[in-house]
This record gives C-alpha cells, sequence and structure tokens, in this order.
C-alpha cells in the first residue's frame, strides 16, 4: 500500500514540517553517486515521519507526472526489517499448518496471497504482509501531512488477515480480486483486480468432481470470457438498430461468437478491440485523458449500461445542445473500433482478424534494444480479462501444476524461456512453443543432491572456495 501525504515546511530548506500543531524536524540523507566521466553526483533525500519526499521541486526531465511534488510517499515496503526472505526460508521447512501460518509472519510487502496444501487433505490461503490501520477510503486521495488523523493508525493484527482454511465448498482460490467479504471489519484499500479471472476460476473449481492435474492444467488455460457474457447480450441489441451494423460482417461474427478468446477467435477481436472505445465514449468526455484521472470500474460501467440505461454519463457534456443515450454512444464506438481494426489488419477475415494475430504476444529480452534476443507472434488465445491471462506483452510467466502424493509431490510445470541463457543454443527459447499451447512438463524434483536422473543433460557443481 502506498499514500501520499501534502507536507507544509517552514521554509525553503525544508529541515522542519509542521504536522499535529507543531514543527517537527526533517530527515536528511545525501547520497553520492558516481557517473562514467568520473564526476560526482549528490542527491539529498528528506524524510517526514510519512516517508521520503519524492520531489521537492518540479523536475524539467525523467519526471512521473503521476507522483505530485512536494508529497511524503508513505509505503509499506519502506518499513520492513529485511526479515521478509525468512518467510520463503521457514516455508521451506515447514511440515503442518502451524509452521505455515509462523513463516508468514516475517513477511511485509507486497501483500501475497500465499495458499497452503498438505497431503493430509488440509488447504488453506491467507492475503499475507503488513496492512495498515486506515479509516474507510483513506489513501484513496491526496492525504494532509498537517493532521494527524491522516496518518497510518497502526497495523491490522496479523491473525485477522484475510484467510481461509478448509473452506465448506471444497477449495481455495484467488486472481487478485478483493479478498475478503462485506463483513471483514477492516479497510483493506480500494484498487483490485478485476473479477472477471476469479468469477471463472471459481466456476470452474465448483464444477469439478475429482479434479486431476490435467483438469488444473486446462484451468490454467481457459480462454472463456465472462466480461464479454455479462455485457455483450445488451451491446448487440443496441448494435442491432443500426442496419448498416446489423447487415455488417463484424456484427455476424460477433454474434456468433462462443465467448473464448481463443487463438483463431475473430469475434474475440472485435469485442476486445472495442471495449476500449466503449469506455472512452462513456467516460472519456468527463474524465479526459490529460487530466490523468481514472474511469468508474468496469463493474460499475457494465451496471450502468445492463440497469441504468437511462444514467445521466451517457450524455455527453461536451455536446450541450444534443442529448445522447448509451444507444448512440454503443454503436459509435463500435464503428470507430471496425475502423480502426480494418486500418491496421485490413477487411475482416478469419486469418486477418485471428485475435492471436491481432492480440501479437510477444516475449522480449528485459534489455529494451535487444529485439532480437526476444520472440514474436507468439499465436496464442488468452487476454488480461480472462484466466489465461496473456495479452500482448504480459502473461503467466510461470505455470505450475502439484499433485500431493503421500510419498513424494508430483508437479508440474512450464514457463515461457529456456534454461539456458545463451541466444545462441537451443535451449534459448525453446519452451515458448509448449507454453504458449498450453502444456506443462513434468518437473524434476529429486530427493537428494546425489540422485541421478537421464534427464539432466549437465551438472555444475559450485565449490566454496575454502574447500
Amino acid at each position: 500500500m502506498m499514500d501520499f501525504y501534502r507536507v507544509r515546511f517552514r521554509d525553503s530548506t525544508l529541515n522542519a514540517y509542521w504536522h499535529d500543531g507543531a514543527w517537527k524536524p526533517t530527515i536528511r540523507y545525501t547520497e553520492s553517486y558516481r557517473m562514467k566521466d568520473g564526476s560526482q553526483v549528490l542527491d539529498t533525500l528528506y524524510y517526514t515521519h510519512q516517508g521520503p519526499i519524492v520531489y521537492h521541486k518540479k523536475q524539467s526531465t525523467n519526471y512521473a507526472p503521476n507522483i505530485p511534488v512536494g508529497y511524503a510517499m508513505r509505503w509499506v515496503a519502506n518499513e520492513t526489517d529485511g526479515a521478509d526472505v525468512l518467510t520463503f526460508y521457514y516455508l521451506n521447512r515447514a511440515t503442518n499448518y502451524e509452521d505455515y501460518r509462523k513463516a508468514l509472519t516475517y513477511f511485509t510487502a507486497p501483500a501475497q496471497n500465499f495458499v497452503f496444501s498438505s497431503n493430509g487433505g488440509d488447504i488453506a490461503i491467507v492475503s499475507n504482509g503488513k496492512l495498515p490501520l486506515k479509516w474507510r477510503e483513506q489513501g484513496k486521495f491526496l492525504l494532509d501531512g498537517t493532521l494527524a488523523a491522516h496518518d497510518w493508525q497502526g497495523w491490522i493484527p496479523r491473525e485477522q488477515n484475510p484467510g481461509v482454511k478448509n473452506p465448506p465448498r471444497g477449495f481455495v482460490s484467488s486472481a487478485n480480486q478483493f479478498p475478503a467479504d462485506t463483513t471483514y471489519p477492516y479497510y483493506l484499500d480500494w484498487r483490485f483486480a478485476h473479477s472477471s479471472r476469479a468469477i471463472r476460476i471459481n466456476e470452474r473449481l465448483d464444477a469439478m468432481v475429482r479434479a486431476t492435474a490435467d483438469s488444473l492444467r486446462m484451468l490454467q488455460n481457459d480462454n472463456f470470457n465472462v466480461d464479454a457474457r455479462r455485457i455483450l447480450p445488451r451491446l448487440l441489441v443496441s448494435l442491432a438498430l443500426d442496419d448498416s451494423i446489423r447487415h455488417s460482417a463484424e456484427y455476424d461474427a460477433l454474434e456468433r461468437w462462443n465467448y473464448r478468446n481463443d487463438a483463431d477467435a475473430v469475434g474475440a477481436t472485435i469485442f476486445e478491440s472495442w471495449l476500449g472505445d466503449l469506455l472512452r465514449g462513456v467516460w472519456g468526455d468527463e474524465f479526459p485523458a490529460s487530466e490523468r484521472l481514472l474511469y468508474p470500474s468496469l463493474d460499475r460501467t457494465f451496471e450502468l449500461i445492463n440497469h441504468e440505461p437511462g444514467a445521466k454519463w451517457f450524455d455527453r457534456v461536451d455536446t450541450p445542445d444534443t442529448v445522447e443515450n448509451i444507444d448512440d454512444i454503443i454503436c459509435s464506438s463500435f464503428k470507430t473500433a471496425m475502423a480502426e481494426l480494418r486500418e491496421r489488419f485490413g477487411e475482416i477475415s478469419a486469418r486477418n482478424w485471428a485475435w492471436s494475430n491481432v492480440k501479437q504476444t510477444r516475449i522480449m529480452h528485459l534489455v529494451p534494444n535487444f529485439t532480437s534476443f526476444g520472440r514474436t507472434n507468439v499465436m496464442n488465445g488468452g487476454g488480461s480479462g480472462v484466466v489465461n491471462a496473456t495479452s500482448g506483452t504480459h502473461g503467466p510467466s510461470w505455470r505450475m501444476v502439484v499433485q500431493l502424493d503421500t510419498d513424494w509431490p508430483v508437479a508440474y510445470g512450464l514457463y515461457p524461456g529456456g534454461q539456458s541463457g545463451n541466444p545462441g543454443s537451443k535451449y534459448y527459447d525453446n519452451m515458448i512453443d509448449r507454453w504458449a499451447a498450453g502444456q506443462l512438463d513434468t518437473l524434476l524434483f529429486m530427493k537428494h543432491a546425489d540422485e541421478q536422473s537421464g534427464r539432466l543433460l549437465r551438472r555444475i557443481l559450485l565449490t566454496p572456495k575454502d574447500r
């Protein structure tokens, strides 16, 4: 979690700031940086009790415009004692649920979902980390650093972090959505992942009778688009009011689409490409891009379109002589999106408008200029709002399924790359195609260091210097 506090300094020296009715001293750190030409650059950092002042004056270059000038940043990660690594040290040695819960107490930030499972049949999940005590919606907007009431009031007790053990439904899950129900007594902040992926995951898990490792592999690669199921039927009603749209190939493809973001799905291309234009059509006049404002949530937008078609938000504020309605926005945004698709990919066809061709998944080297060391045109399905959350540049970089047998775990996994860092090696990116196809490898999980396996191609032995 991260909040910003407006700081009132006593003068331009920044030596003191006003808080809770008194002037308090700032803490200063001066850091030195050596440049490649041999020169030295000094940077002075100013801290209040709420955190560092990210920018104490406006920058002319290399400035992040979403960071306010003259504000202190309070961030949980700045308040770690460095013991976070002990969580993983003790998890690797845990033998039961109590060990798991004790290991979690060392972890600070960023808060993460830690899942537990045992071969005795126990399961659990905890949203774990240091979570500040805040009043409702505290930090949603910029805070007043002069008021003690705007400070964090402590920490949520660890044992009261959101979590569940052995729920009646028989499974635990998370897709980074809000982790608690309305009875949870603490405020957990206001921005979480959109709920569509979690809805689909829970639907699939709830329908499983005797899940296998392959059941979970298939779930990881599920391309069903819950957002389309929620909103597309209503959108099609409005599109059908415009004869030029209703008789178009694009409308026909969208109407026949099965809501799956599969690699060859033309309907997925149309829906995903249109959704952004639709949101801009609804909210762009009230929330101009130049002001860097967040739109209302997708859930709220769908609620308005489905159940409040007469809402004032559908009348554009920049056309005072015209009263628009949701049908106007749906049709005009659809025409805009289809024109953009035709300009980029030509006329609609099964090949040109296939979702994989439009999405253009690419797995690039971490150094942006090393383009030849990456892989483009990875032809797969998915999308940011589906369980298989593979977009053009982001996605599930590690898929794993673990089966806890009574003797020894059997695990499956794969990542989009290879086990060699040498671009000239055939093992540099040989896993990408199988990853794109949704396959998993059986992982080699040995019981001891001297264990032999025909799958080991070579061995690297690291010998300490004193041996």
